[in-house]
């Protein structure tokens, strides 16, 4: 018998044995728990983390793209939707901009909208919104001028683009209708139709100057309308009655002596806990003109009485907050080095770190 044949003999039933050996792997597939108190979800360049800011554990993941300005959840329906945009080679070629639906059992793509236009790719959260009625989401665009597009989630259609030029930021009230920030110091409302058409348009009256003390595109939700914060760190409150635009006179937290503290960061530097009125902000000490800068200190601020309660000294600077909304709750801090931190939203006592790959921002869940 030749050396190569019985070599061959040998392999083959060594083969046959190891095959023979073989452990046939059990697939399970696990579906969403329940969602609980205090999860949130991390957007990153990678996709959407969800994660227990209570006890730390990841709970998912959403595959996101990475342009995607924003992600908002839909309790009635169980659906996240996302705006998203695509280019065909990954980093050039044909570029494709879509709402992307995802079931919550699964965490799976479901159904896509396409938008004709280009949507606004920076990490901003109110550069979409999720309407009151729970059936229109608007989508900031940017192609450089602005527009909105309305997109039906419950019929999975594109329903209208109304032209926003100068201004930008989508701030839900009343059940179909949305304010914004404009470039010549004012508001403005638009209300839609039960098709998601524009019906009426309003403005307010000038009440900040764009030159002398600019509102950030960065704002908060509250039980009833929404703070809007100046580079100064100046708050007023907006909101609706009808078609008429309420804004509250504007207070400043700032004590004598700390003129030179000012918001700043990255992403996300405003967040209010509905229940309470406490807004929590991202403040830094520096010049005019620093509002990229990441924040050194959160000041929390009651809403109520229009003065500063408390702050947090940071051990590194926040480029993003968001306190969640639950009787307990929790406020996140993405640190600018990409530090993900969990502290007591009342006591204001740190309790954990999160290691989140490549996070910029969080969203509520």
């Amino acid at each position: 018998m030749s050396l190569v044949f019985r070599t061959a003999l040998i392999l083959n039933f060594v083969t046959q044995f190891a095959v023979a050996q073989i452990v046939p792997e059990e697939i399970s597939v696990e579906t969403m728990p329940d969602r609980g108190p205090n999860w949130f979800i991390g957007k990153t360049g990678n996709g959407g983390y969800i994660f227990d800011a209570t006890d730390g554990e990841m709970k998912g993941m959403l595959s996101l793209s990475r342009y995607t300005p924003a992600v908002t959840f839909s309790p009635p329906r169980q659906e996240f939707y996302a705006a998203e945009s695509y280019l065909a080679r990954g980093v050039y070629g044909e570029r494709t901009d879509i709402v992307a639906i995802y079931d919550y059992e699964n965490l799976s793509p479901i159904a896509e909208i396409e938008i004709p236009n280009y949507i606004a790719r920076l990490q901003v959260r109110s550069h979409m919104g999720l309407l009151n009625n729970g059936r229109h989401l608007a989508v900031l665009n940017m192609n450089p001028g602005h527009s909105v597009s309305i997109v039906d989630v419950e019929d999975r259609v594109f329903a209208h683009e109304a032209s926003t030029p100068g201004c930008a930021v989508i701030m839900p009230v009343a059940q179909n209708d949305f304010l914004q920030v404009c470039g010549d110091g004012t508001l403005q409302l638009i209300q839609l139709d039960l098709s998601g058409f524009e019906a009426n348009r309003v403005r307010s009256d000038i009440f900040f100057s764009v030159m002398d003390d600019a509102i950030f595109d960065r704002v908060a939700s509250s039980n009833t309308g929404w703070f809007l914060i100046t580079h100064s760190g100046t708050i007023f409150h907006a909101s609706t009655d009808d078609d008429q635009i309420i804004i509250e006179d504007g207070w400043n937290p700032r004590l004598e002596g700390e003129e030179n503290w000012r918001p700043g960061g990255r992403n996300e530097i405003i967040t209010a806990h509905h229940e309470t009125g406490l807004i929590y902000v991202a403040m830094h000490e520096g010049p005019i003109d620093t509002h990229h800068e990441p924040g050194t200190e959160i000041w929390v601020l009651d809403s109520n009485s229009k003065r500063r309660i408390g702050k947090i000294a940071l051990d590194t600077p926040a480029n993003s907050i968001l306190v969640t909304q639950e009787e307990n709750p929790k406020l996140l801090v993405v640190d600018s080095e990409g530090g993900s931190h969990v502290y007591n939203a009342m006591t204001l006592s740190y309790e954990r770190s999160i290691a989140i790959p490549g996070s910029t921002a969080f969203e509520d869940l």
